[in-house]
């Protein structure tokens, strides 16, 4: 409801100001994006010293049962001779991928190269399947905001419809809500999805992609029309045809990386840029999005059972002694 910051409901349990809780989240979660994107941008390369010594001992070591499995001999401590078995991943080091860590997982496997001049700058995409600490960054800022964001739309269709701005009514209700449900599931896939640990959901990845896309450009819409600023409207339709023309080279870097799995963080300029240009489109959105909640405050008001339990037991002496 709209309210004056000075007014005051004196059945209300508590009263939250809309604006300031907004803004109190999209601060951390932004915090937490751009800490992603600190340790996103710095190159890495994954190599040998990703395995580990009784790995490389294996690699020259093992030889080949009759039936065709692979085992490996190695010398105990006392002298014995000990054998180990070697599954089927076990190919991948033969065929020259490289093992490493993601997490508490050992089962990561990637295929080194050498990156061309022309790839200077980092990939995203590529940083949160290599790195833990990227992709835990990027998940936390989701998952933070994910149901204050829906909270926020809902009232943001409510101001606008006890405000009669039809055009609004019509525009921001229902379908906002709608956008804002698919744009956060779209984000928790991508950001939360590992190639080799979700092998068998990361196919989704990419439809999540192509929707992410579609539901940022109408969230820049949905603002667009929101703002009275004409200013902040032409930045609002500049930003969501940046994110249009960037879609096909991100989703190319994305559909790469799943083909060729490099074990470096390696891209293209148009890449790393097409990639943060979506970073700067969810930061407009989120920025605009609350400071369309200034002078909204949030009311809880008691029942009349509450009320007269308040009156009979908060608001006057209690006698202890009583039983």
């Amino acid at each position: 409801m709209m309210m004056l910051p000075d007014d005051d409901d004196l059945d209300s349990y508590f009263a939250m100001d809309a604006h300031a809780m907004g803004k109190l989240f999209f601060t951390m979660s932004t915090c937490l994006t751009l800490a992603g994107l600190y340790f996103a941008a710095h190159p890495h390369y994954l190599d040998e010293s990703w395995n580990s010594n009784r790995t490389n001992y294996v690699i020259k070591n093992y030889k080949v049962h009759p039936n065709g499995t692979y085992y490996y001999e190695f010398p105990e401590n006392d002298g014995r001779i000990s054998t180990g078995t070697l599954g089927e991943w076990f190919e991948r080091l033969l065929k020259g991928e490289y093992r490493y860590h993601y997490g508490n997982a050992f089962w990561n496997y990637c295929r080194p190269r050498d990156p061309p001049n022309v790839e200077w700058m980092t990939s995203i995409v590529r940083s949160m399947n290599h790195l833990v600490t990227v992709q835990v960054f990027f998940r936390s800022a989701v998952l933070l905001t994910m149901t204050h964001s829906l909270f926020q739309c809902m009232l943001i269709n409510f101001v606008s419809t006890t405000n009669h701005h039809p055009k609004l009514e019509r525009i921001i209700g229902f379908p906002l809500v709608t956008v804002e449900i698919v744009h956060n599931l779209c984000l928790f896939i991508i950001s939360c999805l590992q190639y080799e640990q979700d092998s068998n959901l990361i196919q989704y990845s990419r439809v999540a992609m192509i929707l992410l896309t579609i539901s940022t450009v109408l969230k820049l819409i949905f603002v667009a029309i929101i703002q009275t600023n004409k200013l902040l409207q032409a930045v609002c339709v500049m930003i969501a045809s940046a994110v249009i023309l960037s879609h096909n080279t991100a989703l190319e870097d994305f559909d790469n990386f799943l083909i060729d799995t490099n074990c470096d963080s390696m891209a293209t300029p148009y890449v790393a840029i097409s990639q943060l240009i979506y970073f700067l489109a969810f930061f407009v959105t989120g920025y605009l999005q609350y400071q369309c909640l200034a002078g909204i405050r949030v009311v809880t008001c008691s029942t009349p059972e509450e009320i007269e339990h308040r009156k009979r037991f908060c608001e006057e002496p209690i006698d202890l002694n009583s039983t």
